[in-house]
């Protein structure tokens, strides 16, 4: 099996989207009371917080990067 490389805002966006299903399952199965306009917006904002960690992820791990002096290291 191929090493394939780690990439957190995949982590983030599973994890949040893990924790929103789950607290619909929970309000299905009479454990919790949520409301939906209150997970919507958590969903989105966990999103927006993936695509942040991904563009930082990018900036840390960018292709190319030059040295002082130019050169490719």
């Amino acid at each position: 099996m191929r090493k394939h490389p780690f990439e957190p805002a995949k982590l983030v966006a599973g994890l949040v989207m893990l924790g929103v299903g789950l607290a619909y399952a929970m309000d299905a199965a009479g454990r919790w009371d949520v409301r939906p306009l209150v997970l919507l917006p958590l969903a989105g904002v966990g999103l927006c917080l993936a695509g942040v960690v991904s563009a930082m992820t990018y900036a840390i791990r960018r292709p190319g990067q030059r040295t002082a002096e130019g050169e490719v290291p």
